[in-house]
């Protein structure tokens, strides 16, 4: 990992502050789960493990980040950072030594992890997958990169463990005995994924086979973690596992309700492949649960959710899935249970970036300033005390950086290089290393003024994106355009936005994203009626868009028409439930028409799935004010005006309150 950056050249870097090592904490990542498929599981009976975290913890939906690449968000997860802090961007990086492409490593991060700065801090930490930690890092602990547990060759062959992929090295030769090939399983392994096993043709279908391989890995990670910790000190273990996403990716098309698009006899042969493997998770939790013991704290998150209803993408049965992200949803899931949290409680607001200086503050230890995360005091039985110093970066001491072995893990690289093609996150990397050098900076770059844009800072996003759009073949530069139009709109360069998408529209004049970024502008330009002509031609061409009718909710919001308004809103939200921006549009035209309750629970649902929306934080002190409430009303405007100063209503019925008082 790279070192911290340097401070003055006469002054010495401070010691780490030390942890509270009578705390011990569990971070389990779950790829891609969602409570859309967990609650009716849990209500069910099937997931009993994590039905009692929730019983005896706290549970929400956390919000993800942009882009919502894998190892992007599972990096902030680790480090409180954003990409353009920690410098992972995406799932590939230059090979500074072979001149070619690689997976993402950890010796390119540019920020500290928080088994960094445990170990800085005199607790000892076992990471188990994580993303981008290969090569492993030498930390207080263990880590076992995410090259570890990839199956190279078929089975009975040759399996060696890759280099610089577990440390310490005394540790090789036990772990490496506990990894499972696909080969090793059987029928009855894959029976509660696949009951009609027995009914496929596996000469001619691979899905079981894609299945096992699934499978294998998922039994290999857990059975490092649960010997780590039952043979290794600990204070803290993270372990990442990506089986549900990968399984979305493969099986989340069979799962009911049918698709139109799958036949009958796919159907019944693999719908029940998504919810094996969520039980099967919660199999794994029961008895990582039982060897932390009933004194440590227990999280599981995900980066993100994942499409399972009505807008599952529609991929042809033999075709390959060329848009992965269109599977991801919003939201993925938390829960925490321990020593200290709050119970059976619902969490309203958190998001990607706030996981590491919580679990900071559980160990007793100070959020550095430079995450843009919070505490998530929430939790807490008795808020803690929070403490911050400027950076953990600039704090002294920990292991040196690691920096990987050039050409030693090429068999381990090849095998997550074809995953990520096989899973349509990457194109296959061809022999031409420089056609593949210039596509990788190209995206790598894209994902960063995503980041940029996604963070406000449109202004940073500008000039790679005018780069982008410059140098691109015709067909990828209108996809560079509509954000380099977006950038301009979010920086207020609204004549700019609208000459870049008129260009597009000239030549696409049907191309709803340029419709869409046409007629907000026309909102912003003062044109609510033009703007409106805009979206509706655009719903024309693209009927079953929430984002679409969420849009257009907003011109009728705009123009005081709460009837129409209320009407998009909740057409959004019956169809994606965890639409914040749709429950906050709601949430206003409840207010409007003086229903006051309604739209107090409305202004939490907005909050509860994005907490920053100054605006429902307004509502919800203006409905709660009109209800009596006076002092969640206080408090409701408080956040609103910590969020946007400038709210002068907030500021009035904050002395009017106080007045009354």
């Amino acid at each position: 990992m790279p070192g911290p950056p340097a401070s003055g050249p006469n002054t010495p870097a401070p010691s780490p502050p030390r942890a509270s090592e009578s705390r011990r904490i569990v971070l389990l990542g779950w790829d891609a789960a969602d409570w859309e498929i967990i609650n009716p599981l849990l209500d069910a009976g099937l997931m009993p493990n994590l039905r009692k975290l929730v019983e005896r913890g706290v549970m929400g939906r956390v919000a993800t980040l942009e882009p919502a690449l894998s190892p992007i968000l599972w990096t902030s997860i680790a480090t409180g950072k954003t990409a353009d802090q920690h410098g992972i961007l995406g799932f590939l990086e230059p090979d500074p030594v072979g001149g070619r492409v690689r997976p993402v490593s950890s010796s390119s991060r540019q920020a500290k992890a928080l088994w960094n700065i445990l170990s800085q801090s005199g607790l000892r930490s076992h990471v188990v997958n994580w993303f981008a930690s290969h090569p492993a890092e030498p930390i207080s602990g263990a880590v076992l990169s995410n090259a570890y547990c990839k199956i190279v060759g078929p089975w009975g062959t040759e399996w060696p463990i890759v280099p610089q992929s577990i440390h310490p090295a005394r540790l090789e030769d036990t772990l490496a005995g506990l990894r499972v090939h696909p080969g090793e399983l059987t029928g009855d392994d894959l029976a509660p994924f696949l009951p009609k096993l027995d009914e496929i043709d596996q000469k001619t279908d691979k899905r079981p086979f894609e299945l096992a391989s699934i499978l294998a890995e998922t039994v290999t990670l857990q059975a490092a973690t649960t010997w780590l910790m039952e043979n290794e000190p600990w204070n803290f273990i993270a372990v990442y596992f990506d089986a549900i996403d990968r399984a979305g990716h493969h099986f989340m098309r069979y799962r009911a309700p049918r698709m139109s698009d799958v036949p009958e006899r796919d159907f019944e042969l693999y719908k029940d492949a998504i919810d094996g493997f969520y039980c099967f998770h919660d199999l794994m939790l029961g008895r990582i649960v039982e060897l932390a013991g009933p004194d440590a704290t227990i999280i599981v998150l995900s980066d993100h959710g994942f499409q399972s209803g009505r807008y599952r993408p529609s991929v042809p049965a033999g075709a390959k899935d060329d848009a992965p992200l269109a599977w991801h949803r919003s939201h993925g899931i938390l829960c925490m249970a321990g020593p200290g949290l709050r119970r059976d409680e619902l969490i309203y607001g958190p998001g990607l970036l706030d996981i590491a200086p919580t679990v900071l503050a559980m160990l007793g230890l100070p959020r550095g300033a430079d995450m843009p995360g919070r505490v998530l005091a929430e939790v807490f039985e008795s808020p803690p005390q929070v403490e911050t110093i400027p950076s953990w970066e600039v704090v002294s001491g920990g292991a040196p950086a690691v920096v990987a072995a050039a050409g030693d893990d090429s068999w381990a690289a090849a095998a997550v290089l074809a995953q990520l093609a096989d899973l349509g996150y990457i194109d296959s990397v061809g022999e031409d290393a420089r056609e593949a050098l210039r596509k990788l900076q190209n995206d790598r770059n894209f994902n960063l003024a995503k980041v940029h844009i996604a963070g406000g800072r449109p202004h940073d996003a500008i000039p790679l994106l005018q780069e982008l759009a410059g140098n691109a073949a015709d067909e990828h530069r209108a996809g560079y355009l509509m954000y380099l139009a977006q950038a301009n709109s979010n920086a207020g360069r609204l004549e700019e936005s609208r000459e870049i998408i008129d260009s597009v529209l000239a030549i696409e004049p049907n191309r709803t994203s340029a419709l869409v970024i046409r007629g907000n502008l026309a909102l912003a330009q003062g044109d609510p009626d033009l703007g409106l002509e805009y979206l509706l031609k655009a719903e024309a061409e693209w009927n079953d868009s929430p984002h679409l009718k969420h849009l257009i909710g907003r011109v009728y919001l705009r123009s005081g028409k709460w009837d129409e308004a209320e009407r998009c809103f909740r057409a959004v939200i019956s169809f994606d439930s965890d639409f914040a921006e749709s429950h906050a549009g709601l949430a206003r035209c409840l207010m409007e028409t003086r229903r006051w309750q309604d739209a107090a629970n409305e202004a939490l649902e907005a909050v509860g799935l994005k907490f920053n929306l100054p605006g429902s934080h307004y509502v919800l002190g203006v409905s709660l004010a009109r209800l009596g409430e006076k002092q969640r009303a206080a408090r409701a405007f408080e956040t609103c005006l910590r969020l946007a100063p400038e709210t002068q209503g907030a500021q009035e019925w904050l002395a009017r309150l106080h007045t009354a008082n």
